[in-house]
C-alpha cells in the first residue's frame, strides 16, 4: 500500500480546501459533493488515476465527520445497519477487484440515464414531500442486503453519484423521509469510500497531501451541514437534493454529448 506525498502550490491547496468546505456541506445534507470536487482536482492538474483515489480519502473524512455528527446526536437508527454495512463493503470489495477486469465505459454512458430518472424521480414524487416516513416495500433486512450489495458494487466499480442513489432507495423502498434517508445513507456510503480508498492505496492513487488538505475542508463543511440537517430537516434536505440532482444529470448529459461529438452541431 502506497500513499503519494505531493509539494502543491500554496494556491492549489486553499483552494482545494475551500471547494472541499462547500463539497461537505453539499453532501453532508442531499450527496453529491464529487460533483464538485472532482472536477476541482482535475483542473489542479492531478493525474485522473489519483483524483479518484484522492476524492475518495477527502470523501470519506467528510461521511465519517457527518455520521459521528448524527451518532452523537442520536439521529442514526442502529437497526439493521450493521448488515448494510457489511454487505455494502464486501460489494465495494467485488467492485473495486472488477475495475481492473472490466471497462467502465458501459456505466458511464448509462448513469446520465440514471441521474436523469432519479431527477424525474426527486421533482414528483410524492414519497420526497413526505414529513412521515411512508410504508416500505421492502423488508429492513432484504432492502440493507440487495442495497449494499448493488450499490456498494457500484461505489468500489465507479463511483459517481452514488449518494443519491442511496437517497433514492431509503426514500423510495423503505419509505424514508428526505432527512431519514440522508442521515441513513453516510455510513453505508463510508464503509464503500473506505474500501475504495483502501484499493487506491494499493495501486498508488492517493495523494495524501490534497486528501488531507481537502479533509480538513469537508470536516467543516459537513459540521455544518449535518447540524443543517439536524435542525431544518426536510426542510433542507428536500430543495438541497433536488437541486444536486439537476446539476449533476445536466453536467452528465453535457459531458456525454461532448464526448459523442454532437455539441458540434450547434
Amino acid at each position: 500500500m502506497e500513499f503519494l506525498f505531493s509539494t502543491p502550490h500554496e494556491n492549489a491547496l486553499l483552494f482545494l480546501f475551500s471547494i472541499a468546505i462547500v463539497a461537505g456541506l453539499v453532501d453532508a445534507i442531499a450527496g453529491g459533493g464529487g460533483l464538485i470536487t472532482l472536477p476541482s482536482l482535475l483542473l489542479s492538474g492531478v493525474p485522473p488515476l489519483t483524483v479518484l483515489g484522492t476524492n475518495r480519502m477527502q470523501s470519506a473524512i467528510g461521511e465519517l465527520t457527518a455520521f459521528l455528527t448524527f451518532w452523537r446526536n442520536n439521529a442514526v437508527n442502529i437497526s439493521g445497519l450493521w448488515i448494510g454495512v457489511c454487505a455494502t463493503a464486501f460489494g465495494a470489495i467485488i467492485g473495486s477487484f472488477c475495475i481492473s477486469l472490466f471497462s467502465t465505459d458501459l456505466l458511464k454512458s448509462m448513469l446520465p440515464i440514471l441521474m436523469a430518472v432519479i431527477t424525474v424521480y426527486a421533482i414528483f414524487s410524492t414519497r420526497l414531500r413526505r414529513s412521515v416516513r411512508a410504508q416500505a416495500l421492502l423488508s429492513n433486512r432484504t432492502f440493507m442486503i440487495v442495497g449494499g450489495l448493488s450499490i456498494g458494487f457500484y461505489n468500489g466499480f465507479f463511483g459517481p453519484g452514488v449518494g443519491s442513489f442511496w437517497m433514492l432507495a431509503f426514500i423510495a423502498l423503505l419509505g424514508y423521509t428526505a432527512k431519514e434517508a440522508s442521515i441513513a445513507t453516510k455510513p453505508l456510503n463510508l464503509m464503500g469510500n473506505v474500501i475504495s480508498l483502501l484499493f487506491f492505496a494499493y495501486i498508488g492513487a492517493v495523494d495524501i497531501t490534497l486528501g488531507l488538505a481537502m479533509g480538513a475542508g469537508q470536516i467543516i463543511g459537513s459540521f455544518a451541514g449535518s447540524h443543517l440537517v439536524l435542525n431544518k430537516g426536510d426542510k433542507i434536505v428536500r430543495p438541497v437534493f433536488i437541486t444536486v440532482c439537476c446539476v449533476m444529470t445536466a453536467k452528465l448529459l453535457y459531458s456525454e454529448a461532448a464526448a459523442r461529438g454532437l455539441l458540434s452541431w450547434f
